[in-house]
């Protein structure tokens, strides 16, 4: 059996390189770590992979498993990664249309004002409510849920008429069943002066794209470090003495001082059983969910150039949460065909009818009657593809981090946000503060 490592003090060994694992290497590598990662699969990135899709007729085209774009916050720490790996950045040009499926029609998307103000659901003053939310002082609210907190900032009518289809679409579960943890960025915008304002003082966000696709983020990031083993699972922990751990692959061990799970919360649960029992407790209690999604290409629809979005009031999609499609002049889509992601499930129940392509095909054209057949359908499953960050999910981030044994650090989703800069933020502040140093 192989054996990785010496005895090194400031080696450490990274489990998983989906993105969260990559970050934890990056920022560990800039602070003079010996580090190395190990996979399990054959290609690091997690979802965040872009792949590739050609055409009907062998075009060059691809897919995004993950995110088809980045929300780059001006002087963020995903910003700050972008810059130091030098990736290549595609601006977006004019987006086309956002819609909200609501009432058995198409009406303006809830995440504009003006689609806010203009909709027939919201009474005067529920709207008048809403541009009151910057005059409203921050408030401490233990295990908020998100629908409790959108009410306390803008309105009852607001979290009842737009939260429902905005949340299904990010979180894939309803507001009432999120903690506001879910989304860290709410509570640093509330305390520099709510939603509106906060957002002024943070910086506006971008929508990015690095050429190549989101995938070419985990890509540059594996390239870069060079430490990357794919292929390489970890089937067991051993606590040593002195305080290090031994990590059994499949003919090759590892020994080391540092050990960093950046693994989905039942996969890190199953590897603490037998060393950190209440901490794999605390883990495997951590839901998550299920998505189904379907990528389809069509003919091109008029006015449907800079692409669209749209947000289904659950439960009226019967499952299907959304849809959203690339742009014309994207690279990755085909030319001349519009690209289309539709996504389903998570918290909510797919009706029967759903189960297959002609049964979604159907659903989408109520909502958009315009969609031609289309010239080619491709469905991804995505287990596990977020985790349920449940009101109190804090606490037990708070109790699951005492518990485990020293030596061995948790991240992830589950931890920091399910969004790539809620991870980037998360694991390098994670990198600055933790007692890690060599």
């Amino acid at each position: 059996m192989n054996t990785t490592g010496g005895k090194g003090t400031d080696r450490v060994i990274v489990l998983g390189a989906g993105l969260s694992g990559l970050l934890a290497a990056w920022q560990l590598c800039r602070r003079g770590r010996d580090v190395e990662v190990w996979e399990t699969s054959r290609t690091a990135g997690g979802w965040a992979q872009t792949w590739a899709w050609p055409g009907p007729q062998g075009e060059a085209g691809s897919l995004e498993r993950g995110p088809q774009s980045l929300r780059v916050r001006q002087g963020g720490a995903l910003a700050r990664l972008l810059r130091d790996l030098q990736l290549d950045l595609r601006r977006p040009g004019p987006r086309g249309p956002r819609w909200l499926g609501r009432d058995g029609r198409r009406q303006a998307g809830p995440t504009t004002l003006s689609g806010l103000l203009g909709s027939r659901n919201l009474s005067l003053g529920e709207k008048l409510r809403m541009l009151g939310e910057p005059f409203l002082p921050a408030a401490t609210q233990p295990d908020e849920t998100l629908h409790a907190f959108f009410a306390r900032r803008l309105g009852e009518g607001f979290a009842r008429e737009a939260l429902p289809a905005l949340v299904a679409g990010l979180l894939a579960a309803p507001p009432e069943r999120i903690g506001r943890e879910a989304l860290p960025r709410l509570r640093q915008l509330e305390d520099r002066g709510g939603l509106l304002f906060g957002s002024l003082r943070a910086g506006r966000e971008h929508a990015r794209v690095p050429v190549g696709g989101v995938g070419t983020l985990a890509q540059a990031l594996a390239e870069r470090l060079g430490c990357v083993h794919t292929e390489r699972p970890a089937r067991s922990l051993e606590s040593l003495p002195e305080g290090r751990w031994r990590v059994h692959g499949d003919g090759v061990t590892g020994e080391v001082e540092t050990l960093v799970l950046a693994l989905p919360a039942r996969a890190a649960a199953t590897l603490l059983t037998t060393v950190a029992p209440a901490a794999a407790n605390l883990l495997a209690g951590i839901p998550s969910l299920d998505l189904r999604v379907w990528h389809s290409r069509h003919a091109l629809v008029p006015g449907w150039e800079g692409g669209i979005g749209l947000l289904v009031h659950p439960p009226e999609g019967r499952g299907l949460l959304g849809a959203v499609s690339f742009a014309t002049e994207d690279p990755r889509g085909v030319p001349g065909l519009l690209q289309l992601r539709t996504y389903l499930g998570g918290a909510y129940s797919v009706a029967p009818g759903l189960e297959t392509w002609p049964g979604v095909f159907q659903e989408l054209r109520r909502w958009l009657p315009e969609l031609g057949e289309p010239v080619q359908v491709r469905e991804e499953s995505c287990p596990g593809a977020f985790p349920l960050m449940e009101p109190g999910h804090a606490h037990r981030v708070d109790r699951l981090l005492k518990a485990l044994p020293q030596g061995i650090h948790w991240l992830g989703a589950a931890r920091f946000g399910p969004g790539i800069p809620d991870l980037a933020e998360g694991v390098e502040s994670w990198a600055r503060t933790a007692v890690i140093s060599a």
